[in-house]
């Protein structure tokens, strides 16, 4: 698994494409983390807490896990349920060279870590895919609370924190996101098969216009000034076009961004300096610095990310879209 850690957001994520494993961690008060887990299809949200010098608590849907230790090593025990399924999870973990660097051993489980990587081999017959991203969250969160910013690090003035919600078949809409503290609010609504009308508001503008995806691997947004592409190349995607903003200096910004896709299932991340975001069907969240992408940038690669997913209905989900 890579590792991807913010320490001026005070977040990480480790994430294997291949294995359809994913866990992320982020600090929300002292001593306490929010985690998201993906494990095959499947989503799983809980939270870390931590208390006393080192003993860590995580809960949460099928998650009881406790890590506990001393000088910089640990051992975790408890038990994750997945799909009606439960692993009972005892594993050593011992620190190798630095606070982010362990081994990982116990039955069906094997890892090595620093701050970059998680590699490693584990038994699908004793230990699940949901088990394995459980443990990695609680590793996470060690470096996390441990991380210090080198001058590399964008301060947290430069970058916003952004964390869109998708709520599908709302009132008028046929799906919309939003997120008040960002203060930005994206809607569609179907018209006709495969073409929406979308309406992005950011702060105190509005702009209307209209998502179409009639070509297989091509979706176009259209509104005002604004025409953004999601196009798919030899397997990879990339958003490009210009997005018309609001405010002093020009009235439209270039973007060329690489959205990676993870799961094959409408997630997919874009990871590129000033803006991060990772995306699924029930979030769009990360950190941006709007000074390069405005929030207008944002609210136009949530539409066209939205009108993806509608017409490309989650295969796990017993719902379609409308």
């Amino acid at each position: 698994m890579s590792v991807r850690q913010n320490v001026s957001m005070k977040e990480a994520q480790a994430d294997d494409w291949g294995a359809r494993i994913e866990a992320r961690v982020r600090e929300t008060f002292k001593d306490s983390y929010s985690v998201s887990l993906r494990a095959d299809m499947d989503s799983s949200w809980g939270s870390i807490r931590k208390s006393g010098s080192s003993h860590y608590s995580l809960s949460g849907s099928g998650l009881f896990l406790s890590m506990s230790g001393s000088n910089g090593s640990y051992f975790i025990n408890g038990s994750v349920t997945d799909k009606g399924k439960t692993v009972q999870v005892n594993v050593n973990v011992s620190k190798r060279f630095d606070d982010n660097s362990f081994n990982v051993s116990g039955f069906g489980l094997h890892l090595y870590t620093d701050k970059n990587s998680i590699n490693g081999n584990y038994d699908p017959d004793s230990f699940s895919r949901k088990a394995v991203a459980a443990v990695t969250s609680l590793l996470l969160a060690v470096q996390v609370e441990k991380g210090k910013p080198g001058p590399e690090e964008k301060s947290a003035s430069d970058m916003q924190r952004v964390w869109l919600t998708i709520r599908p078949d709302s009132g008028w809409n046929t799906v919309e996101a939003d997120d008040p503290f960002f203060r930005l609010e994206v809607g569609l609504r179907k018209i006709f098969d495969r073409e929406y009308d979308a309406e992005i508001e950011t702060g105190n503008s509005r702009i209307s216009g209209r998502v179409s995806g009639f070509f297989t691997r091509r979706y176009e947004l259209r509104a005002g000034k604004t025409r953004l592409l999601m196009e798919e190349w030899a397997g990879n995607w990339e958003i490009t076009g210009k997005v018309e903003v609001d405010g002093p200096g020009p009235g439209e910004i270039g973007v060329k961004l690489e959205l990676r896709d993870r799961f094959g299932d409408g997630s997919f991340y874009i990871w590129e300096d000033g803006i991060r975001l990772n995306i699924d069907r029930n979030s769009i969240s990360g950190e941006v610095d709007t000074n390069v992408y405005p929030r207008e940038v944002i609210g136009a690669i949530t539409a066209l990310v939205m009108a993806y997913q509608q017409i490309h209905p989650d295969p796990a989900s017993p719902h379609n879209p409308r």
